[in-house]
C-alpha cells in the first residue's frame, strides 16, 4: 500500500471528508484529492500536519511501519522487569509481605512497589491464580486490598479509606 491509500484509509476511519481534513491542515481540498489520487507527495511540512490531524506518525504514512520507538512490542519491552515476591492470601491482620515469600514471578511494569499474593481461596478467581497489588497505584475506582478488624479482603472502592493497604492491578490466573 502506498502513502496515498493509507492517507485515505486514515482519512476515512477517522471519518474526515477530504474537506475536513484540508481545513485542519490549511490546504484546499483539491489538494487533498490530489495526494490521495497520487498525482503529488506532500511536502516534509505538509506531512507532518497530515500525520498530526489523522493522530499518525509521518513514517507510517509514507512505508506503512511505525518507528520503533512507537512499536507496541518495543512499548512492553521498555518496562522493566521486577522479579516480584509472591506470598500466601492473608490470614489474620499483620502485612502478608512481611513474611516470608512463597515463590517470585517476573513482571514486565512500570509501576513500583508491587507485590502478588497467591489467591487459591479468594472468591471470584479460580484456584491457583496470582493476584497482583501495588502499593502505589491508587486510581479509582478499582479493586483493592483492605485491612479490617477480622482480617484482609478484596473490594471495590470508589473512595480512598485508611483501610486500603494496595491496589489490584492485575490478576494471573491459570489455564
Amino acid at each position: 500500500m502506498d502513502l496515498a491509500r493509507r492517507l485515505k484509509e486514515r482519512r476515512k476511519k477517522l471519518g474526515l471528508s477530504q474537506a475536513e481534513l484540508a481545513e485542519k491542515i490549511d490546504v484546499s481540498q483539491p489538494t487533498i484529492a490530489n495526494w490521495e489520487r497520487g498525482g503529488h507527495v506532500p511536502r516534509h511540512d505538509a506531512l507532518n500536519r497530515i500525520a498530526s490531524a489523522l493522530d499518525t506518525d509521518p513514517s507510517w504514512l509514507i512505508s506503512g511501519e511505525l518507528p520503533a520507538w512507537k512499536n507496541p512490542a518495543h512499548m512492553h519491552l521498555a518496562k522493566p522487569i521486577h522479579h516480584i515476591p509472591v506470598f500466601e492470601w492473608p490470614v489474620g491482620t499483620e502485612d502478608p509481605t512481611e513474611t516470608q515469600p512463597a515463590r517470585y514471578i517476573t513482571v514486565a511494569e512500570k509501576v513500583t512497589n508491587i507485590f502478588a499474593l497467591s489467591a487459591d481461596s479468594v472468591p471470584g478467581f479460580p484456584k491457583g491464580s496470582t493476584l497482583i497489588f501495588s502499593r502505589r497505584a491508587k486510581e479509582l475506582p478499582g479493586r483493592y486490598l483492605c485491612r479490617g478488624s477480622s482480617g484482609f479482603e478484596l473490594k471495590e472502592c470508589s473512595t480512598l479509606g485508611d483501610d486500603i493497604f494496595a491496589r489490584l492491578i492485575y490478576s494471573v490466573v491459570p489455564h
